[in-house]
């Protein structure tokens, strides 16, 4: 985060790509549209959104075995979104574990354990609505359905599959690795306790063991449903933004199919995995997801100025949300907090 050259590479991308994106569209028609917006979509958009945030804290209660109040987790969710969206390869992710920690009290590889099985729940999750949307939009002029097809089968079992596998994977590499007590026991010049086996094999352990408690209490079944939930919100919230920006443009809800628009969301949110993007995802957002809506039907001038109003609105209301939410949690103090925490 202290160098340099990383925020100059994306300020250019940001740059470049936005110099890209507003010279296919009139800006004043981009104003114009957003002015406009739709209101009744509009306060769909913060509901779902915010059904969205509670239902990631049930999941996360869940996983944590119902350890943490859900009136801690809907915050720390809603900064843990804040921070995934400014920081690039899905990094921020780890703002949860960091506050689950010396906020609400939990070991790190409890974090870490949630963390991991959310993230796969999530894809698990996709893979049914990708394959829906596959049949319903896919077609020789469009999207090649039989690789979306095949794309959503691999992605749902790659992903169950890593999860039933974390486990004994996790307890395969704590026996490859030479074991904390060995790599802590010292030399002749001293205990050697800055290696990174002596740091990563005690993590790795308390993970898996994590791991084994959330299976042992067999709440899958539970977390699944959860999740399918939390797809709906996420995408459903896109979907009313998005028919709040194409209503001025003379879109009606029929114009615009809730898959069109999920796939469309699928591969701009990709670029917000991408190790190098604009500030915030800032343009390479929008580029994305320019390119795939004019591939689903829409022209590429209201492709963008959708793209561009919607990442805008969806950023302004998760860092509204997440900044609220972070200077809550910043203010918590007591039994929850941790007294080693350098935000205190």
């Amino acid at each position: 985060m202290g160098r340099w050259r990383p925020w100059l590479i994306s300020l250019v991308v940001t740059g470049g790509l936005y110099w890209w994106l507003l010279a296919q569209i009139d800006t004043r028609e981009l104003v114009d549209t957003a002015r406009s917006m739709t209101p009744r979509y509009l306060g769909a958009f913060v509901i779902l959104l915010l059904g969205g945030v509670v239902a990631r804290a049930i999941r996360f209660w869940l996983l944590l075995g119902r350890a943490t109040p859900l009136s801690l987790l809907a915050p720390i969710v809603m900064v843990r979104n804040l921070f995934v969206d400014l920081l690039p390869a899905r990094i921020g992710e780890l703002s949860y574990v960091y506050l689950l920690s010396t906020r609400a009290g939990q070991p790190p590889e409890n974090g870490l354990a949630s963390l991991f099985l959310s993230v796969l729940f999530d894809l698990v999750a996709l893979a049914p609505l990708l394959l829906v949307a596959a049949l319903a939009v896919g077609s020789a002029d469009t999207l090649p359905l039989p690789i979306l097809g095949a794309a959503a089968i691999v992605l749902g079992s790659i992903a169950y599959g890593a999860m039933r596998a974390a486990a004994p994977l996790g307890e395969w590499v704590i026996g490859w690795l030479p074991a904390a007590e060995t790599a802590c026991a010292g030399s002749e010049t001293g205990p050697v306790t800055t290696t990174w086996r002596a740091r990563t094999v005690p993590l790795v352990r308390k993970t898996v063991g994590a791991l084994r408690e959330v299976e042992r209490r067999r709440v899958f079944g539970r977390v699944m449903l959860v999740s399918m939930v939390v797809r709906v919100c996420k995408f459903g919230s896109y979907y009313f933004l998005v028919l709040a920006s194409m209503d001025p443009l003379g879109y009606s809800v029929g114009d615009v199919g809730f898959f069109q628009v999920f796939l469309g969301i699928v591969s701009a949110e990709l670029a917000a995995a991408l190790p190098i993007h604009g500030i915030a995802g800032f343009g390479t957002f929008e580029a994305a997801w320019a390119l795939s809506f004019s591939q689903l039907g829409f022209s590429v001038e209201d492709a963008t100025t959708t793209g561009i109003l919607t990442h805008f609105i969806s950023q302004l209301v998760e860092y509204g949300l997440g900044g609220v939410a972070l200077f809550y949690i910043l203010r918590i103090r007591g039994a929850h907090a941790s007294r080693a925490d350098p935000l205190s």
